[in-house]
């Protein structure tokens, strides 16, 4: 497991037309995974992978908490976490989270309006989660009927032994 070095981060969030705030700076655009992770972290959540699938619809919250400490400078922490999986091992997974004395620094400085303006324009977002799952449906079956192969089955298709 890799935890992003904030110590190297480099913040080119102004040119990015984001402001600056204490420890790091805002993403312009409000309705994208990468702000309402960050705005998540703002709230003082503790997040891992799996939360990150049910809450942000996002299969890569490492990736999203290496881009928010490098390119906007943001020190977020990771611990490991057990946790019972259903096939009976307990497996150890990241559990990300920003310090509760940088995100008050961060809340005197203005991010809990930017908290809010995520979080409208990503429900505002998640009303077209409906026609998305019908339009990647839709793209999967076309994508289907153009890639099979006759005669060709998938690993764990048929009734081989």
């Amino acid at each position: 497991m890799k935890t992003p070095d904030t110590t190297k981060a480099e913040s080119s969030a102004t040119r990015q037309g984001a402001q600056i705030i204490g420890p790091g700076g805002l993403p312009a655009k409000l309705n994208t995974v990468t702000a309402e992770v960050l705005a998540r972290l703002l709230n003082y959540e503790r997040l891992t992978s799996l939360d990150a699938v049910d809450e942000a619809s996002t299969t890569r919250l490492s990736a999203v908490t290496f881009y928010l400490a490098k390119k906007y400078g943001w020190p977020i922490e990771a611990v490991d976490k057990a946790a019972g999986c259903r096939d009976g091992r307990v497996a150890w997974v990241a559990e990300y989270f920003i310090a509760p004395e940088v995100v008050a620094r961060a809340m005197a400085a203005g991010a809990g309006d930017w908290c809010g303006k995520v979080r409208t324009a990503r429900r505002a977002r998640r009303a077209h989660a409906a026609q998305a799952r019908r339009d990647a449906e839709r793209a999967n079956a076309a994508r289907k009927t153009r890639r099979h192969q006759p005669g060709q089955q998938g690993l764990f298709e048929g009734g081989v032994a």
